[in-house]
């Protein structure tokens, strides 16, 4: 019979790979700006709307919130009284990594978020966070989401509140974590990672590919049944977040 660690814990992190150069960027949920603390846009839902989709949330009161891609790509719309904004992405030509940031006066200050959108395979709407396990936004299987840095797996998925649920990598020693009150759960299993493998979850395999090659590092890609980002965090630092379809 498998051993079962139970996981109850919300805050799991990866432990990056090459941890004697810390990554930098914006601590918690707020970036510096013109002398003071704006509280960066928190992306709450991701709904589809003809052909398009509608993003909605949360940021302070009248600011300017903006999803920034690459070669001036931008999606824009203010935030209502009560902090509340939706803002309209266009048709997506296959898949778009964006950065939420929040404008007051004539600073952007952006989260330390990533927000990945892709339409082949099924919607994918999904935050990435650095060191942490991606929090999918979209409608998915069993799991959510695998975040790897080379030495461990961040494994999330979605189940009834308070439910256990079973991981495990390649028939190892399985991990039980346990659904939160919103049904959100994440397990980390250690010394596994930077290979492709199977991952049990419950009864359903999914087959992780692995992290992408050098020449793939930040594109979001199409990768087994699934899509795939590879990012360089630090010179010695890198993620790979797979996301498997519905």
């Amino acid at each position: 019979m498998k051993r079962r660690i139970v996981v109850a814990w919300a805050g799991v992190a990866l432990a990056l790979a090459g941890c004697s150069a810390p990554v930098e960027r914006n601590k918690g949920e707020e970036a510096r700006q013109d002398g003071g603390w704006t509280a960066s846009p928190r992306i709450s839902a991701v709904v589809r709307q003809g052909a398009g989709l509608i993003v909605r949330g949360d940021a302070p009161p009248g600011a300017r919130v903006v999803l920034r891609g690459d070669q001036d790509v931008a999606f824009a719309a203010g935030a209502d009284a009560a902090g509340r904004f939706e803002l309209r992405v266009g048709a997506l030509p296959s898949a778009m990594l964006l950065t939420p940031e929040v404008q007051i006066g004539q600073f952007p200050a952006p989260g330390p978020e990533r927000l990945i959108l892709a339409s082949d395979g099924g919607d994918l709407a999904a935050l990435l966070i650095e060191g942490g396990a991606s929090r999918r936004l979209s409608a998915a299987p069993v799991l959510d989401s695998v975040d790897d840095d080379g030495r461990g797996l961040l494994v999330s998925g979605r189940a009834q509140p308070g439910a256990r649920v079973a991981i495990s990598a390649d028939g190892g020693v399985a991990v039980e974590a346990v659904a939160d009150a919103s049904g959100r759960w994440t397990a980390a299993l250690s010394g596994v990672g930077d290979r492709p493998m199977d991952i049990m979850v419950g009864e359903a395999t999914f087959a992780y590919p692995g992290p992408a090659g050098a020449a793939s590092l930040g594109v979001v890609e199409r990768s087994g049944s699934g899509w795939r980002l590879t990012r360089a965090l630090s010179p010695s630092a890198r993620q790979t977040s797979w996301f498997p379809d519905l």
